[in-house]
């Protein structure tokens, strides 16, 4: 025999009373908003209903009531009765935690009443949450092992740093680790390095590539303002001639469009020319739309090039007719309320002392590259990507992007489910067309790096499902989004700022880059084995 429980109206707190005004001003959307009932199918059990991504233990369901006096739904084989009170008007919220499961969920309308009533309903997108191992089936064994190979790697001279594992919505762990600052520009040890902390700011370096442009692109493909089968050129106009004609959104996205890795314009002395020096903005945005020549045919095998990613930036700008920092900060991190996702965060009033540093003297590799715009010194809270730096005074659709560790996880949380709170970002399709791997090169989607078949194993480890993707940061950030087991991974390390030592004749390695927590494989591999 079902049994049919009564659900009571939450009470008025802040957050219920933003959600309930929303509600009643008709601008809610979440990642579920239907007026029921319907009957647009012929099919009787198609009809009211609908699935929504969800968490267990967690959930609220905001709804109007019109006229409706009862109303029965339907949660996962669960079913209860909404009880309206009066006194709190039309537009009510309700928990509905203890109905939820991990992943998909059902909802079901079973009754309303009177005859001819009608309800709306609207479900919030999850957030992430204070969770335990235990709670998410870890073993604090096997994290406490994680645990002790960071730091004996600090130890023995890695730097720092932070990481966050998430499961199904909740964060169950978020460790700092070794310093934010620990050499000084000769490499010395700091007599008073400066620890590390979880709300330590990061360069993300390459993974700015996926959470500013990549977002940015998919926001404007969910809202019809941009189709990345359409030529550049449609978008903008001067990107003309050998051949730029044909190139197509999409290459620029799966990185074979045929461009080189990079063109330092950041040295006069740089390998295509001196007409590439700028250290200006804007004539290096004109000098990427129109100079920077192909090195190989458009299509084929993934080559990863930073001039890909430098024009989807200008692509971005062209669109929203701002700057790529100005329309993410205020159109997505801002209002998600993240303070530390920013470009140029020192200019922004973010102190030095809560962004890692990263290296030693400058841009110069321990004094091997010497070029007149490097200001030495070691670097700290000023992008590190040289090109980023100095021709794009900061902000540049491949490099640019700070964050902390857990904001960076709530945005890898956007491309689990798609938006935050009541507000999509991307559609349902856009996400599923930029993860899926690329017919040409399974190891890439629409910029995405992917887990297919185990050629990325250093950067997923050996267990990652086939589902997964994400990126990485040239600084010593990964982060792994695992949507077969609800897992989000954010790795943040400042590798760099480590000694620079001879290798061979004329080589040389970042001290940082050797340790295992700096080569992210061996990380992903004791998450993975910590679930049990």
């Amino acid at each position: 025999m079902q049994q049919w429980l009564a659900v009571s109206p939450l009470p008025v707190t802040k957050q219920n009373a933003q959600q309930r005004l929303a509600l009643s001003q008709g601008i809610s959307s979440g990642q579920l908003d239907v007026s029921w009932p319907e009957n647009s199918s012929k099919r009787a059990l198609v009809n009211n209903r609908a699935s929504f991504m969800g968490y267990k233990g967690q959930g609220k369901l905001l709804v109007e009531l019109a006229t409706a006096q009862t109303l029965t739904l339907n949660i996962n084989g669960k079913a209860f009765t909404l009880t309206p009170d009066a006194n709190l008007g039309q537009h009510l919220v309700f928990d509905i935690s203890q109905y939820t499961r991990n992943g998909l969920n059902q909802l079901a309308l079973l009754n309303l009443k009177p005859l001819g009533a009608k309800v709306r309903l609207v479900l919030p997108y999850p957030e992430l949450q204070a969770g335990t191992p235990e709670q998410a089936g870890f073993s604090s064994a096997v994290l406490d092992e994680l645990d002790q190979l960071i730091n004996r790697e600090v130890a023995q001279g890695f730097p720092g740093a932070v990481l966050l594992i998430a499961k199904n919505g909740k964060v169950i762990k978020e460790t700092a680790y070794g310093f934010a600052s620990r050499f000084d520009s000769s490499g010395n040890m700091l007599t008073q390095p400066e620890k590390m902390r979880t709300d330590t700011l990061f360069d993300l370096a390459s993974n700015t590539k996926m959470y500013a442009t990549n977002y940015a692109i998919m926001h404007l493909v969910s809202q019809g303002l941009l189709d990345i089968n359409l030529p550049v050129q449609q978008y903008i106009t001067e990107y003309v001639g050998d051949g730029r004609e044909q190139r197509l959104v999409s290459d620029l996205l799966y990185h074979n469009a045929g461009y080189p890795p990079e063109v330092h314009f950041h040295r006069p002395d740089n390998r295509h020319g001196e007409q590439f020096y700028s250290l200006d903005r804007n004539r290096s945005m004109q000098l990427v739309a129109t100079k920077v020549p192909f090195e190989r045919a458009r299509g084929g095998k993934a080559v990863y090039s930073d001039i890909d990613y430098m024009l989807l930036g200008l692509l971005i700008e062209r669109i929203t007719g701002k700057t790529q920092d100005d329309y993410l900060e205020h159109t997505l991190y801002q209002p998600m309320g993240l303070r530390s996702t920013i470009f140029n965060p020192v200019r922004k009033g973010i102190p030095a002392q809560r962004i890692a540093a990263t290296e030693l003297d400058g841009n110069s590799r321990g004094g091997r590259i010497i070029f007149p715009a490097d200001t030495r010194g070691v670097v700290r809270g000023n992008v590190h990507d040289e090109k980023a730096h100095y021709a794009f005074d900061g902000v540049a659709g491949h490099a640019g992007l700070f964050s902390t560790a857990r904001e960076t996880a709530s945005l890898a949380m956007l491309a689990l489910q798609g938006g935050y709170a009541l507000t999509p970002v991307f559609s349902s399709e856009v996400l599923q067309q930029f993860v899926r791997p690329s017919v040409s090169d399974h190891t890439v989607g629409l910029g995405w790096r992917t887990a297919t078949g185990g050629d990325l194993n250093w950067h997923f480890g050996p267990y990652a499902s086939a589902y997964a993707f994400g990126h990485t940061g040239w600084t010593g950030t990964a982060t792994l989004i695992d949507p077969y087991y609800g897992l989000i991974v954010v790795l943040l390390t400042n590798k760099k700022h480590s000694p620079v030592l001879a290798e061979g004749e004329n080589g040389y390695y970042f001290a940082g880059d050797r340790f295992e927590t700096g080569m992210y494989g061996s990380i992903m591999s004791k998450i993975y084995e910590a679930m049990q």
